[in-house]
Formats: C-alpha cells, structure tokens, sequence
C-alpha cells in the first residue's frame, strides 16, 4: 500500500487524476494509523479552507478551482456518486430538468431531485439548497443520463418533466410559470414517441390540465393531440376538474370539453 505524505497531498493527487469524490472510508483506508481526532480535524480545516466540502455525512467533494472563490460546488458533478453512496434511485427534475433542456427562463433557486427513498432531509447541501421529493411509481423507462464532468446524471425526460411541472405547479411558482417553461420546453417534448405506462404514474387530472396547456395556452394542437391519443391509450377517464386546484370555481368558469377542465385561471404566458 502506498503511503501518502498528508492529507492535502492526497486529496491533491486525487484531484490531478480527475477524482473530485471521497468517503470517510476511503480517507481511513489512505491514512490507516491516523486516530479519527486527527482525521476529523484535519477534515474541518480543508472544509474552512473550501478545499473540500461535504453535501453529505461521510463524503466529501474536493472543489475545482473554478468553484473554489464561492466554495459551492455544482450538484451534477457529484449527485450520481451521492445517491450510489446513500443507495437510492434518483433523477433531477422540474425546474432543474427543464433547465438542463434549455428551458428553465429563469434560473432555479433550488435544486430538485426525485428519489426512491422517503424521508431524505432537504436542506442545504455544500451551498446548494436541494429538495428531495419522493416519488413512489417510479419512472425508470423515462429518464435520461445526461453527461456531466463527474460521469453522467439521471434526468427527466422531457415528456416526464412536462407532467412533473404540472403536477408539482404549487412548488415551482404557480401555472402560469409551469406554462411559461412549457412553451419553452415543448420543442422537446414528444409523445408520440413514449408509451402510455408514463401517463400511469400521475393522477388523471395532471394529464388533463397538461393537455389544455399544450392545446390551449401554447397552441401546441399536434402535440396535445399526441397526448390525448396516449390517454386514450392509457384508458384514462376525464372527469371535469379544474385548472387551478386551489383557486375558486364559480358558475362563469368556462369548460374546455375536450380536456374537462373548468377554466378557473387566465393563463397569460410571461415575456420569453
């Protein structure tokens, strides 16, 4: 076994090789006679120093020189490594999603991700503010590895991102802003090429109030037409429910009778 010189040393020649991700376990098998007094303390001085910081308990990411000035360092160049260490299926959604697609207009505050397992504390991780969301149905045959300069990522597609966005509209700001990443999204978004079983893992009414939003907000006829045919497919069945769940119906609403959704909000797409 090669013995290293020091700590810095080795996170050093770690970093030169392109390593950016190590456990507490690796660290104890590189420096085997040093006590965990020693090891601790020499962990919180490289964290003071923004050498390395840990998004989570027992790992650690040694941060790039292009992120050393903010000390924060980008969830895709460790996130995949992270979710292998915690043993949980993940993918990045939402907002981050769209983004990654080109069609987040304004950039996200936060940073989503869906997992398999319940109860993971969101909160801020290395500087960035990351909400776990746990999904039960999980949507394997839709998700994407995008490249990352770590290795790659999971990422929704942009067919599960779009019913993601809807279904998640309260957390992302709202359905004029789900509408306004859509119609930035929708280049991308093709259901004509996926199968039904994703409709399966939303409730009906988020396939609904997409559909409109593709059909009547967007004026993606084509495309909403895809997706009616997938409900269809789907054996879905619509029964009249509103645009906005948390807004008001009243007797004037309109009803879009293809989709049954009682027009309940004025869906004006923001200025791209």
């Amino acid at each position: 076994m090669k013995k290293h010189e020091s700590i810095p040393t080795w996170i050093e020649e770690n970093a030169m090789r392109g390593h950016y991700i190590f456990t507490k376990t690796a660290l104890c098998s590189a420096f085997p006679t040093m006590s965990p007094t020693a090891l601790k303390r020499a962990i919180s001085r490289l964290i003071a120093k923004k050498t390395i910081v840990s998004p989570w308990h027992n790992f650690y990411v040694i941060v790039p020189t292009e992120y050393k000035l903010k000390g924060v360092v980008p969830p895709q160049l460790y996130l995949d490594q992270l979710m292998k260490f915690i043993e949980c299926q993940y993918y990045v959604a939402l907002l981050n999603a769209a983004e990654i697609f080109g069609a987040a207009h304004q950039r996200p505050q936060t940073y989503a991700v869906f997992v398999s397992k319940k109860n993971l504390r969101s909160g801020n991780k290395a500087g960035v503010d990351m909400i776990f969301y746990h999904r039960k149905k999980w949507p394997a045959n839709y998700l994407k590895k995008i490249q990352t300069p770590s290795g790659y990522m999971n990422v929704s597609s942009a067919e599960l991102t779009a019913l993601d966005l809807v279904d998640a509209e309260k957390e992302v700001g709202g359905m004029v802003r789900v509408a306004t990443v859509l119609a930035e999204l929708s280049e991308n978004i093709h259901f004509s090429d996926v199968d039904s079983s994703i409709l399966k893992i939303f409730p009906t009414p988020v396939v609904q109030r997409l559909g409109y939003l593709m059909e009547v907000a967007l004026e993606e006829v084509e495309k909403a037409e895809d997706l009616y045919e997938l409900s269809t497919q789907a054996g879905l069945h619509f029964r009249k429910v509103p645009l906005k769940s948390s807004k008001i119906i009243n007797k004037d609403n309109e009803v879009n009778k293809k989709w049954k959704i009682i027009v309940n909000q004025e869906i004006d797409i923001e200025e791209l």
